[in-house]
């Protein structure tokens, strides 16, 4: 008898075992979930305030375009030709003003996005992406000093313009959420000065 009592005793064993296994399975499946959605919630706010630091870019460029478009036209040397140069300066410094402002407020915004420290590969796009936002500040500050900035090459805008694609390509999740690969993918187009990334 006493060995039946064993043998009964023993076989919730296997059952309790089974449970425990099954239900920290579960466990580990719902933390991977949950950290997965928190990655995808995380780059899409990245990702919306490099969008809108991007956009305020573009503003600046097509902006710009525009002085110069108005430029075209009237005779050198022409007072009709002084007189739009001198209003084309005092509009650049205007626009570069108005750019730095936008651009660094865009970029705050890229910084204040709030990322898990173990999450490291967003991170380091976040990060990159905001060397990108730096330099376009700092691009628009000299143009307040010189606005014959906005006629010479920018090797630093798009240096760290190229050098941030890498981070934020792997710092998107798989699967994706919120269309993120398509959206990173837009930011470097060919045709990418159309987004205000890089100055060419």
């Amino acid at each position: 008898m006493g060995d039946t009592w064993t043998v009964k005793r023993n076989s919730w064993i296997p059952l309790v075992s089974g449970a425990a296994a099954f239900l920290l399975t579960l466990t580990v499946g719902a933390a991977a979930t949950t950290d997965w959605l928190t990655r995808n919630i995380e780059m899409n706010r990245l990702m919306i305030a490099i969008e809108q630091s991007e956009s305020a870019m573009k503003q600046v460029q097509d902006r710009v375009s525009i002085v110069f478009d108005e430029l075209d036209g009237a005779l050198p040397n022409s007072p009709e030709q002084n007189a739009r140069t001198a209003a084309a300066v005092a509009e650049l410094a205007a626009i570069a003003v108005d750019g730095e402002a936008a651009i660094g407020d865009a970029g705050r915004a890229v910084e204040r996005v709030n990322i898990l420290p173990w999450h490291t590969n967003i991170k380091e796009a976040q990060d990159a992406y905001l060397l990108h936002n730096y330099a376009w500040q700092g691009y628009m500050l000299s143009a307040q000093e010189d606005p014959v900035a906005f006629t010479t090459p920018q090797p630093l805008v798009n240096q760290t313009f190229e050098d941030s694609q890498d981070p934020l390509e792997n710092a998107v999740p798989n699967p994706a959420l919120y269309d993120l690969s398509v959206r990173v993918q837009d930011l470097y187009v060919e045709d990418s000065t159309s987004l205000g990334g890089p100055v060419i």
